[in-house]
């Protein structure tokens, strides 16, 4: 997976350049929160490597997802305003591009077609990944059905007749 995998899909070269230049490189520890659950992020990040679990409080932090190299952190924050719905952790020695927020604002009001090419760029993330957790659903849903089925023909309903 390509370090920009999220920006290649109708990215230009400048726009990468761009992002590169305003960007600040940061070594993340294995452990270390990136982002955490209900404080709003300053950046947006481009994973370079390594990988970070996602995980929410409700659901006793297990992880429900895995970032690799090439995805984008906190980007939902950032195109909704609002506080992460999500805590975002190392799980080894990784690298990423954090882009500022208010760079990236600014830079999205003052170049309409970077901002057409970045918010599509933002799409095909969310895509993706509404894609995978409707597989991972239907799988465990298909889990649950086959599971189920085996539990019924294992105990049978007893016909109960009355004489």
């Amino acid at each position: 997976m390509s370090p920009t995998i999220a920006l290649n899909d109708g990215m230009r070269d400048e726009d990468v350049v761009w992002l590169f230049q305003v960007g600040t490189r940061k070594i993340i520890k294995p452990g270390t929160a990136l982002i955490q659950e209900g404080v709003r992020p300053r950046a947006v990040f481009i994973v370079i490597r390594g990988s970070f679990n996602v995980a929410v409080e409700l659901l006793a932090d297990e992880p429900l997802a895995k970032l690799k190299a090439g995805e984008l952190i906190g980007e939902i924050s950032f195109l909704e305003g609002s506080p992460a719905s999500a805590t975002i952790v190392a799980d080894e020695e990784s690298v990423v591009l954090a882009i500022d927020s208010e760079a990236l604002s600014d830079k999205l009001r003052e170049d309409t077609a970077f901002a057409a090419r970045m918010y599509r760029a933002f799409a095909l993330v969310a895509e993706r990944r509404l894609r995978n957790r409707v597989d991972h659903l239907t799988l465990l849903f298909e889990f649950q059905k086959n599971h189920d089925r085996q539990q019924q023909s294992r105990f049978p309903e007893i016909e109960w007749k009355i004489a």
